[in-house]
């Protein structure tokens, strides 16, 4: 890890070289668990090889924490408290509802809209998790949502390779060739006027 500050704020940048959709997660899981100690808001960013976590303040990680707040202990609820589970889980629930019968799709040639099965399958999703939560339908719409769209397998996989290898945190004095993709990346989703090209002289400026 490097956590570097610059004018920008205070940037922590993880490199666990797994690939962007398990990043992204654990990047929402690293946040929410450090939130849950210490007040604070991030912005994040990821890439192939890494993520980004920018405050404003100070980011509470170091030695005495680190193996904590990388632990697989707990992950299955915590992931639930990090991301919007319940919203992957109600996507995944229309294809669900459709396979088991529940939703009419419309006869042949005259299918529903995809935006009418998907609110019939809604309303069908918060009936069940308001009255029968452990319907057998919403726990497999979750199980989907974690394994297919969260990676939950690969993410425990790599906490516990974590786990049993050695955490380095440095404190570079500027970005670095590691962390500047990830940077530039971020750059490219925020609202501005300046050029990209611009944005990045000005990045190379910063001690």
């Amino acid at each position: 890890m490097e956590q570097i500050q610059t004018e920008d704020g205070y940037h922590l940048f993880v490199y666990p070289f797994e690939g962007r959709l398990v990043h992204e997660v654990m990047a929402m899981l690293l946040a929410w668990r450090i939130s849950q100690r210490h007040p604070i808001t991030f912005s994040i960013a990821m890439n192939d090889y890494g993520f980004e976590l920018l405050s404003d303040q100070p980011i509470p990680v170091d030695d005495s924490n680190a193996d904590e707040l990388f632990s697989a202990d707990n992950l299955t609820v915590d992931l639930q408290s990090s991301v919007n589970a319940t919203e992957m889980a109600r996507r995944k629930f229309r294809d669900i509802s459709v396979i088991a019968g529940l939703v009419f799709q419309g006869y042949p040639g005259k299918s529903k809209a995809n935006r009418h099965l998907q609110s019939s399958a809604s309303l069908l999703f918060k009936v069940f998790e308001d009255y029968d939560a452990q319907n057998i339908l919403v726990r497999q719409a979750y199980n989907e949502a974690f394994f297919y769209q969260m990676e939950e397998a690969r993410l425990r996989e790599t906490l516990e390779r974590i786990q049993n290898g050695n955490i380095v945190i440095t404190f570079p004095q500027r970005l670095t060739p590691f962390c500047f993709p990830i940077k530039v990346d971020s750059l490219r989703e925020e609202l501005t006027s300046e050029k990209l090209e611009d944005r990045i002289k000005k990045m190379t400026l910063w001690q």
